[in-house]
């Protein structure tokens, strides 16, 4: 009840107290005390309407704090239930702080290892680079060689074929050697038959003051020099190629037996002998180009 209420409950109880004793004692005087006592009824009624008044803005202020109350009542238990869910708030934030600190450790151990991997990489990419440019300057004296090979292969072709066609030269001067053999042997027996064997002095090895030969060798006249009682005959051919002096060749042409030459001089590439047995009438002189052919007995 408010304090207001019981006030005025208690003044009325007081009036009513104080009334009684004043009925009582003034009852002889009914007039003068019902007037009083009607008074007193009004100032009651107006004090018990003022009282229903007070009890209605009490009623009214009850109403309004229950309702106030009631809204405390909830906003208290949201903000209990506020306060709960802080509280999980506050204990899941812990949970993820402390699972943030081991996060972060963990990334701390990770960009550790990893500054270590970054610093292995970069090692290794340093490493890769100079075995890089190794590799490039061995690519590079690799093609060099390759080049330096193509060119020794060019010039190995070139050569190859130079040695081909000398070779096929050669067979074809075989060939040709073979038949100026062929050629020679025909004018030695030619010669054989016209003038006879050779005696037993040129099995000793002396012919006609001349010495046999101790090889095989072909030549050619390159000069010829007539004058006085004795003609000379230069061939291609010297100490080089094992000429003696003293050695005795049969000069012929077109296969025909010509004279012969007895060598009186040898050089490193040339040789000069006295030309023999020269009949211009019957065989014709001996000239430059002639063949020379030089045969052992053997």
């Amino acid at each position: 009840m408010h304090v207001l209420s019981k006030l005025f409950v208690a003044l009325v109880a007081l009036l009513t107290a104080a009334l009684v004793p004043m009925v009582v004692t003034y009852a002889y005087n009914e007039d003068s005390y019902k007037a009083k006592w009607q008074e007193s009824r009004a100032e009651i009624a107006a004090l018990q309407g003022r009282l229903d008044a007070q009890s209605g803005e009490f009623d009214a202020v009850k109403t309004g704090l229950s309702t106030r109350a009631a809204e405390l009542e909830v906003s208290l238990r949201a903000s209990r239930s506020d306060a709960a869910d802080s509280s999980a708030t506050v204990e899941r934030l812990r949970d993820d702080l402390s699972q943030a600190n081991g996060l972060k450790s963990q990334i701390a151990n990770d960009l550790s290892t990893l500054a270590s991997a970054v610093s292995a990489n970069q090692d290794l990419t340093e490493s890769l680079i100079d075995e890089l440019a190794s590799i490039r300057q061995e690519a590079l004296a690799a093609e060099r060689r390759r080049v330096e090979l193509d060119e020794t292969y060019r010039d190995t072709a070139a050569q190859l074929e130079v040695a081909v066609a000398a070779r096929r030269a050669l067979q074809e001067e075989l060939q040709r050697m073979k038949g100026d053999q062929a050629s020679s042997m025909d004018i030695i027996g030619r010669y054989i038959a016209r003038f006879g064997e050779l005696d037993a002095v040129a099995s000793a090895g002396v012919l006609d003051s001349g010495i046999e030969p101790d090889r095989n060798l072909d030549a050619t006249i390159v000069q010829v020099r007539r004058g006085g009682e004795r003609n000379y005959a230069e061939i291609n051919a010297g100490s080089r190629d094992g000429m003696k002096v003293g050695w005795i060749a049969t000069i012929g042409r077109g296969g025909e037996y010509v004279a012969r030459l007895r060598i009186t001089a040898v050089d490193i590439n040339r040789a000069t002998g006295v030309l023999e047995m020269e009949s211009e009438t019957a065989r014709g002189l001996v000239s430059v180009g002639d063949r020379v052919l030089i045969r052992t007995n053997n």
